[in-house]
C-alpha cells in the first residue's frame, strides 16, 4: 500500500481547485468528470487532509480492482472507540468456538458502568442484557458500559492475541473504558484505550467483507450490526444519499480525534476505508467538528473517484437536475483549518 507523503506545499488555492474539479457529482442531464489518474487522486486526498489544521492517516482499497491508496497508512494512532470493532470480532470467534453464546445473559457490574457515550448508564443496572444486546450497543451506540461488559466477557488478552493471529500487528486494546489503572503496557500512556493503524483496520474489514474469518454467517451478522451504526457524521455524511451506497462502519472520538472505519457497498463494488483525524484544533463536540468534516470530504472524494456515475437520463423541459454534492466555497475551504 502506498503512502502519500505530507508536504507543506499545498495551498488553499490548490485545495479549492481540486474540490471544484472533483468534489461535485451532478444530477440528471449531466455527466460526472472523468476518473482521476493515480497521481491526481493522491494529490486530491492530500489537499483535503491538509485543509483542516490537524493530521490525517488514511487507508483504503477498492475490492473490485484491488487498487489501494492511503496517507501515512501505517502510522499508529489512538483508536478511541474504533477498538470496539476488534472486540466484536473476538466475541464472534468465541461464539463460533462454542465458548460464548449470543443469547447468554450478562450482568452489569459497578465497575462496568461508566459515563460517555451510550444509554446503559441511564438505565436500571438490572435491565437484563444478553451478550448479543451488549455487542450491539457497543457498536451501534458505542455504549461504554456495554463495551466494558463485552471486554470483560471476551478478555482483553484474547482480543490482542486474536489480532496478532490475524496479522494486525499494530492493533491493541489496553484496558477498560474510563479505567486508566491496570494498563501495564507502556504504550497505553500514549494511545489510551487502544492503538491501531489505518492499514490494520482495512485488513480486518476486508477479511470480514470477503468472509475470510470465522464463518460466512458470522461475517454477515457483524456486517448487519455495523450497518446499524447511529453515528453517521463522518464517512456517510456526504455519500449516504448516493444511489446504491450503504455504509457498514464504526466510529471513535476524543477531544482532538475523530475516527471512522468501514465498508461502503457501492454499485461498482465494495470500498474499504479507514480514516483517523487527530491533533485537531477543533475541540467542539458537534456534528460540524472540523475533523469529522475532513473525514467526510475524504470519503466523498474516494467514492466519487471509484464509483462511476450512471448514464444520466435525457433532461426534460423544466428538469434542473439535483446536486448530490455541494462544492465548498473558496471562503469555506480557506477557513476550514481555523475552526
Amino acid at each position: 500500500m502506498f503512502a502519500i507523503s505530507r508536504t507543506p506545499g499545498f495551498t488553499a488555492i490548490l485545495a479549492a481547485s481540486l474540490f471544484f474539479s472533483r468534489g461535485v457529482a451532478l444530477g440528471a442531464g449531466t455527466r460526472a468528470p472523468a476518473r482521476q489518474s493515480n497521481a491526481e487522486f493522491q494529490r486530491h486526498l492530500e489537499a483535503i487532509a491538509t485543509s483542516f489544521g490537524g493530521k490525517v492517516t488514511l487507508a483504503g482499497v477498492d475490492l473490485k480492482t484491488g487498487e489501494q491508496f492511503g496517507i501515512d497508512p501505517n502510522r499508529p494512532v489512538q483508536t478511541a472507540s474504533v477498538i470496539k470493532l476488534p472486540v466484536m470480532v473476538e466475541a464472534f470467534y468465541l461464539m463460533e468456538e462454542g465458548k460464548l453464546k449470543w443469547s447468554q445473559p450478562v450482568e452489569e457490574t459497578a465497575f462496568d458502568r461508566v459515563p460517555g457515550s451510550g444509554i446503559l448508564q441511564d438505565l436500571d443496572p438490572h435491565v437484563g442484557l444478553t451478550l448479543g444486546d451488549a455487542i450491539t450497543l457497543m457498536i451501534d451506540l458505542s455504549d461504554n458500559t456495554a463495551s466494558n461488559i463485552v471486554f470483560r466477557v471476551t478478555g482483553i488478552a484474547r482480543v490482542n492475541a486474536r489480532m496478532r493471529e490475524l496479522g494486525l500487528k499494530d492493533t491493541k486494546l489496553f484496558g477498560y473504558v474510563f479505567h486508566t489503572g491496570g494498563r501495564p503496557d507502556p504504550q497505553a500512556k500514549t494511545f489510551g484505550l487502544g492503538m491501531t493503524t489505518a492499514s490494520d483496520m482495512v485488513r480486518l474489514l476486508t477479511m470480514i467483507e470477503k468472509r475470510e474469518i470465522i464463518s460466512s454467517a458470522a461475517c454477515d451478522h457483524m456486517l448487519k450490526i455495523l450497518g446499524q451504526q447511529t453515528d453517521n457524521d463522518a464517512f456517510p455524511r456526504y455519500t449516504s444519499n448516493l444511489a446504491g451506497v450503504t455504509w457498514y462502519h464504526k466510529t471513535g472520538a476524543l477531544d482532538a480525534v475523530r475516527n471512522d472505519v468501514g465498508i461502503a457497498e457501492t454499485p461498482a463494488g465494495p470500498i474499504v476505508l479507514a480514516g483517523f483525524a487527530y491533533d485537531s484544533p477543533d475541540r467542539q463536540w458537534t456534528a460540524d467538528n472540523a475533523a469529522l468534516q475532513v473525514l467526510a470530504r475524504l470519503a466523498r472524494a474516494v467514492l466519487v473517484n471509484f464509483t462511476p456515475a450512471p448514464n444520466p437520463p435525457a433532461a426534460t423541459k423544466g428538469d434542473q437536475g439535483q446536486m448530490l454534492f455541494h462544492a465548498p466555497t473558496r471562503q469555506g475551504i480557506e477557513s476550514a483549518g481555523r475552526r
